[in-house]
């Protein structure tokens, strides 16, 4: 199998994301293209991980301070750190590790904290890591135990690998002040070799608050976020405490990164039921910010292991176990000692194997080896220790053990040996992230070609398509595939052994990093590629504002001049709303008028007492200008359609907890707002599907999707046309007009003001007031050159810059439009006084 280089990679990412992400991610990306050279250019990668992959010791010629260091690398995370190491050799990037140091060894290879080093001892540390590429963050022993022995190994992993985390430890409030410390600390770290241009990719769950916490400091930062554990599904991630805290602080990075699909799709479900965000299957709008969701399953440093595999010290080792078990087939399984690592239904399987197949008998030997888990769980190691204890003296005898049990750490030629004798490797996880040491076997396999029987709970079950699944749980099962496995002809082991070999080889740990920053700076070109809306330009916005005599101002209501709330009638005007609509409204120069979905009696009760203020209700149904009485615009249309309409929301709401029916006078809204938010969006689809059948296909009637609620209105009704009937048929008495809204109802106004504006400015031009959003752009291509005269238009969509739309400008939420109203009605109000 041919393996890209990096401009193929660079190429492929690009491919990749146009074809993935949804129009808000990706733009113009085929504009990414042309500037392919731009992913090709250096770049450095400032890495973050909880530990350094380095352990530092006294040098013995400084046994006393100021000490001088050696450095060794740190055993553990070996794919990540080789992935993260290989950035360093690419030509295209370099890369600097941030994380913790940990404790040192003394000159008697005793463990000490590094609180106590003076400040000379710990330049000497940051000096002698900067020749590795690393820097170091120093916390003190209290926090440090908080934070990783408390609040990431004691909630966090657990509730990451299915146990709640009530169930594993009581929370201790310290260790949350802890976790948050710990990330502000790496923040600060990270800060202080951040230039411009770096790309910065944090790893795991000791971190998830510090993509947030970074780019508050650095607003324009590249962030990469990749998740090595699995991620568990919403149901039990929202038990959490503080799970609002951690989703947005992971959705402070640009791209977040996960080992399999079923982790992404529970991280995008958790952000839309704990947080309410809008997602789609590759990412999520976090309050105007797009956050790319990718799936990067990890690999190995395949070729390290193939080198150390074949070491003489190995080969010594591997000769000392076939001697020891001659004639035996040998299974082999190395874990943690935790109840994620399926330790108990590997030997609760293994025991049934025997009885169910007693030709193996004496034949079969099961190596199992486990080191130290996340925390000591005395009920699981006596539980073990009591399975063993009953296989083997049921099936062994005082010459040969059908379990060899150690709980030990294994040196790393031991640990080559096994994966290299083994005529099986059982790993029977109930939940794990990727478990490399599956991946590890693969390669040291080799010679004999040996089958791999694998739960189907690891992410690499995946990935290895020669392996042979199981479920942990069906003892029976694993009985089986255990038998089958050691019967199997030489001629399928080769077979299913190529197809594992291929995959390690072509995706190992170098692929994957390469893959994740390509991808991630793909990402970040696309979005620049992309015909972004301008950031409304304020003091533009005031200077054309004071330079005009004659002013239209046309406001959206909900999610424009107030937030969206699950509960509408709860969305009610703030005073300082009210107070800068009131304002603007004296002054005879302005034109003011709030155009809304909503009914005539909600927007005379909350608006009605502004003098001077002119309403539009139900989408242009209805208008009522200033000290005058509502016109009914579709008095004479014919309005029987509302029944069956009724009908069929009726039939939906009575099957979708939450759903709510809103009758108007022309029109009826079905809102899903409170309703599941997958289950409702599906009854959505279904909903519509019903009514463009029984009823859009009959009646000339269509149907508005908004924001979590679906509209039917009259075909003739839109808030495009209130803006017409509002502009007149002069629309040049207009100097400065401003149009501010935050769905797609109101891109009706945007595009008829643009249709507007190009009649005020060349009367020739054609009039298509009804043009679509494709054939007027996105508004981004019009915002400065329409200021260079008057009459001066803003055209203002609330909502991420990406978002597709035909305004000119956009702001990030109702708060910055009552913030822009209020600016002008602070002039309005000085001119006032001023005249006095």
């Amino acid at each position: 199998m041919h393996k890209p280089n990096l401009d193929e990679a660079a190429e492929l990412s690009l491919k990749v994301i146009s074809l993935s992400r949804p129009s808000s991610f990706s733009g113009k990306v085929e504009d990414a293209h042309h500037k392919h050279e731009e992913l090709g250019a250096h770049v450095r990668i400032i890495a973050a991980s909880h530990f350094l992959p380095f352990s530092i010791s006294v040098s013995e010629e400084t046994p006393e301070e100021p000490y001088q260091w050696k450095v060794t690398r740190r055993s553990g995370h070996t794919a990540m750190y080789a992935g993260i190491r290989s950035l360093s050799d690419n030509p295209n990037t370099g890369c600097t590790h941030v994380g913790w140091i940990g404790n040192y060894k003394d000159v008697k290879g005793e463990e000490h904290s590094c609180d106590s080093l003076s400040h000379e001892s710990r330049t000497n540390i940051y000096k002698e890591l900067e020749k590795h590429g690393a820097v170091p963050v120093f916390v003190d022993e209290e926090t440090a135990h908080g934070h990783y022995e408390g609040y990431s190994k004691q909630i966090l992993w657990p509730l990451l690998h299915y146990m709640s985390w009530n169930d594993s430890h009581p929370m201790n409030p310290a260790w949350w002040a802890s976790y948050n410390k710990v990330n502000q600390i790496f923040a600060a770290a990270i800060g202080s070799i951040y230039t411009e241009g770096d790309i910065v990719w944090i790893h795991d769950y000791h971190l998830l608050l510090l993509p947030e916490m970074f780019g508050a400091l650095h607003p324009k930062a590249t962030i990469g976020l990749f998740l090595h554990s699995p991620f568990p599904s919403s149901e039990l991630f929202r038990s959490l405490p503080a799970r609002k805290e951690i989703l947005y602080g992971m959705l402070g990075a640009t791209s977040i990164g996960f080992q399999t699909y079923s982790y992404a799709r529970h991280f995008l479900s958790s952000c839309t039921r704990v947080l309410g965000l809008e997602s789609t299957p590759t990412g999520i709008d976090n309050q105007g910010n797009m956050v790319a969701i990718g799936v990067f399953p990890i690999g190995i440093d395949a070729r390290h292991v193939q080198e150390r595999r074949s070491l003489p010290a190995v080969q010594a080792k591997m000769k000392n176990l076939r001697e020891m078990f001659a004639n035996k087939r040998i299974i082999i399984g190395r874990d943690r000692l935790d109840e994620v690592a399926g330790i108990k239904q590997k030997l609760e399987a293994f025991e049934l194997f025997l009885e169910k197949y007693p030709e193996w008998q004496n034949n079969v030997v099961l190596i199992q080896v486990t080191q130290p888990g996340q925390s000591r769980q005395p009920r699981l190691e006596a539980k073990i220790s009591e399975l063993v204890t009953s296989i083997n003296s049921n099936y062994g005898s005082l010459e040969f053990m059908p379990v060899m049990y150690h709980h030990t750490f294994l040196n790393t030629d031991e640990y080559m040996a096994l994966l290299n004798i083994a005529d099986l490797c059982l790993i029977t996880v109930i939940r794990d992230g990727m478990n490399t040491g599956s991946l590890e076997y693969v390669v040291c396999q080799q010679d004999k070609h040996s089958p791999l029987l694998l739960s189907e709970f690891t992410g690499t079950a995946g990935s290895v398509s020669g392996a042979i699944q199981i479920n942990p749980w069906d003892y029976e099962g694993v009985a089986q595939a255990i038998d089958t496995a050691l019967r199997m002809s030489p001629e399928e082991k080769k077979v299913r052994y190529e197809q594992m070999y291929r995959h390690v080889m072509n995706h190992d740990a170098q692929y994957w990093a390469s893959t994740v920053i390509q991808d991630l700076r793909a990402t970040v070109l696309a979005g620049r590629s992309s015909s972004e809306t301008p950031s409304l330009d304020i003091p533009l916005f005031v200077k054309c504002f004071k330079s005009s005599t004659r002013r239209m101002i046309m406001l959206d209501y909900d999610g424009t001049l107030t937030p969206i709330t699950n509960i509408p009638a709860q969305a009610l005007p703030p005073p300082e709303m009210l107070e800068a609509l009131s304002t603007l409204c004296a002054d005879p120069d302005n034109f003011v008028c709030v155009i809304s979905g909503r009914d005539r009696a909600f927007l005379e009760l909350h608006l009605g007492n502004i003098k001077g203020l002119a309403l539009s209700g139900e989408h242009g149904s209805f208008i009522r200008y200033p000290d005058s009485e509502w016109i009914n615009l579709l008095a004479e249309m014919d309005m029987s359609w509302k029944d069956e309409v009724m009908s069929i929301f009726e039939f939906y709401t009575e099957r979708t907890a939450g759903a709510t029916i809103e009758a108007k006078e022309t029109s009826i809204t079905w809102h899903f707002r409170n309703a599941d938010p997958e289950y409702g969006e599906f009854q959505a689809k279904e909903c519509m599907n019903h009514l463009e059948n029984s009823v859009v296909s009959k009646r000339p009637v269509e149907i508005l999707v908004g924001k979590k609620c679906l509209e039917v209105r009259p075909i003739s009704v839109n808030k495009g046309e209130i803006v017409k009937r509002l502009m007149g048929a002069n629309p040049k008495q207009w100097d400065f007009v401003v149009c501010a809204g935050d769905d797609k109802t109101d891109e009706d106004m945007f595009r008829s003001l643009r249709a507007i504006k190009r009649n005020v400015a060349d009367p020739n031009a054609e009039k298509d007031s009804h043009a679509g959003p494709m054939s007027v752009g996105t508004g981004a291509d019009w915002s400065a050159t329409s200021m260079r005269l008057p009459p001066y238009y803003f055209t203002i969509t609330v909502g991420p810059s990406d978002k597709r739309s035909a305004a000119a400008w956009h702001v990030s939420s109702s708060h910055n439009v009552v913030e822009a109203l209020a600016m002008l009605a602070a002039i309005d109000k000085n001119a006032k006084t001023d005249a006095e």
